[in-house]
């Protein structure tokens, strides 16, 4: 009985903590800054195609970076391309 609530428990914790990192189409994709791994990664904004998103520092927010000038970011490759090689992508996959 013990190892079922226990099974439970641990089924219920995984379940909401996955629940906090899906991928949500309804929002900005404004990443986490608190999280490392999104430190000097451009993030793709799924409002706008000619901007992105870059965390400089754990303590501060994401800043929306426009540097796509006449061209949109492409999120496979992680950087501004030329509009006739811009592709959309699904948000979330």
């Amino acid at each position: 009985m013990k190892g079922a609530l226990v099974c439970i428990c641990l089924a219920l914790f995984m379940a909401l903590y996955g629940a906090e990192y899906v991928c949500n189409r309804d929002s900005n994709n404004e990443p986490d800054c608190t999280n490392a791994s999104n430190l000097y990664v451009p993030i793709r904004n799924f409002y706008d195609p000619t901007r992105y998103w870059n965390c400089t520092s754990v303590s501060n927010n994401a800043a929306s970076v426009g540097r796509c000038n006449g061209t949109g970011f492409d999120p496979t490759l992680m950087k501004c391309v030329n509009w006739t090689e811009w592709k959309w992508t699904p948000y979330c996959p």
